[in-house]
């Protein structure tokens, strides 16, 4: 056996997928348990209800997980392709300026039309057929929302630097090398079909969230997050973009609270101008959407 050449060089595709599979669930197991451990050292309790902090024994096995279902698969898996973690998934890539200054723009744009796809996917309901799973879905959600409760309750500037961190960054990065890094490249090299890859690794991206009411949104976003890989050939675009819309997603809903707003209970389609803001978004998006599909275009040439 020649131990020089990467261990997933020339395995077949069924096989390469086992192994994401497996780097996954290895990775759940005992960076959950590391998660335990290092909150249990700081709290003595494995209960985050029962520590004197909640919210921090939250945010550790949180982060924990993260990295350990998203990341590390990750970079196990590039290693496996090449011995190097960050060229299968180019890491190893800057993005182009013009489609970074875009992206910029896009993250503010796509705000209001990210509410507005939300507010119109919540009220969709199941047939009656499907009245116990939908019951079930919408438990996943109030245990979701309570969590995000416990996380955002403490109402200051250094709480919202932690939640930019833990909510914002950290999702960010790690999904970013396994959705995009890792399955998006995986089906692209693999189909030779890029915009296939890119539909269902945001079907993926937003089954994987277990959140029925907001899968609409983010699938499209993840359709959006795909699209800036594949045309910039960069990973940190999407992670660049990923983290903006989580960022000021955060910081939306610290302003409006220290207003005594709740994000949560406003119907974007009732507020004053709502409806010409989205339309005004959705003339920007398309035509930033085209202009950073011509700049790569140009750029292949």
């Amino acid at each position: 056996m020649d131990f020089t050449r990467p261990f997933l060089e020339g395995k077949h595709w069924a096989i390469q997928i086992l192994f994401i599979l497996f780097f996954v669930i290895a990775g759940v197991i005992l960076f959950s348990a590391l998660g335990l451990l290092v909150a249990y050292l700081v709290f003595h309790t494995t209960d985050p209800y029962a520590a004197s902090d909640p919210a921090a024994h939250l945010r550790i096995s949180q982060t924990f997980s993260s990295i350990g279902i998203f990341l590390v698969p990750s970079l196990l898996f590039a290693y496996g392709q090449d011995k190097h973690c960050f060229s299968y998934n180019d890491a190893n890539r800057k993005p182009y300026y013009l489609l970074t200054n875009v992206t910029l723009l896009l993250s503010i744009v796509l705000l209001p039309l990210v509410a507005i796809l939300a507010e119109w996917n919540q009220s969709l309901t199941l047939p009656e057929s499907m009245a116990g799973l939908e019951e079930t879905m919408k438990q996943m959600e109030d245990k979701t929302a309570d969590l995000m409760k416990l996380l955002t309750f403490n109402h200051t500037y250094p709480t919202l630097i932690l939640n930019i961190i833990v909510l914002g960054l950290v999702p960010a990065v790690c999904e970013e090398f396994f959705f995009q890094g890792t399955v998006q490249a995986f089906m692209t090299k693999t189909t030779r079909k890029p915009h296939l890859s890119i539909w269902i690794t945001a079907l993926i991206f937003s089954v994987m969230h277990f959140q029925f009411y907001g899968f609409l949104p983010r699938f499209l976003l993840g359709a959006y997050l795909g699209y800036l890989f594949y045309w910039s050939r960069s990973l940190w675009l999407p992670i660049l973009a990923h983290f903006l819309h989580n960022a000021l997603s955060i910081i939306v809903d610290f302003t409006m609270a220290g207003r005594g707003i709740l994000t949560d209970e406003i119907q974007f389609s009732q507020v004053r101008g709502g409806i010409l803001m989205v339309v005004a978004c959705t003339l920007v998006t398309v035509v930033s959407l085209t202009f950073m599909w011509r700049v790569q275009k140009d750029k292949k040439k």
